[in-house]
């Protein structure tokens, strides 16, 4: 289940692990196909462009690793959530 993903469209997501050891196929934003297998572990992963690049079972950990992925491929990133600053629409984070 994705719990957040990059605004600017490129493929940065964090996932919810709650189907653990499934394999999914999935679209790519640039129209390709990818296939992943959930981890047997952690609560939470980083998937980008198509590959699991960070596990763990803290949300703050993995949100971390987010935001330098996506400064990684902009400089217009929204940072960690901060609620009093941001909303979420299509689970991406937007400004109020």
């Amino acid at each position: 289940m994705i719990i957040r993903q990059c605004s600017h469209d490129y493929d940065i997501t964090i996932h919810l692990n709650n189907k653990k050891g499934i394999v999914k196929t999935f679209s790519l934003v640039d129209g390709t196909y990818a296939t992943i297998t959930y981890p047997n572990s952690k609560e939470y992963f980083l998937l980008v462009d198509g590959e699991i690049v960070k596990q763990s079972n803290s949300f703050k950990v993995i949100e971390e690793e987010y935001v330098k992925e996506v400064a990684k491929k902009t400089s217009h990133g929204h940072g960690r959530i901060d609620l009093s600053k941001h909303k979420l629409i299509n689970n991406k984070v937007v400004n109020k």
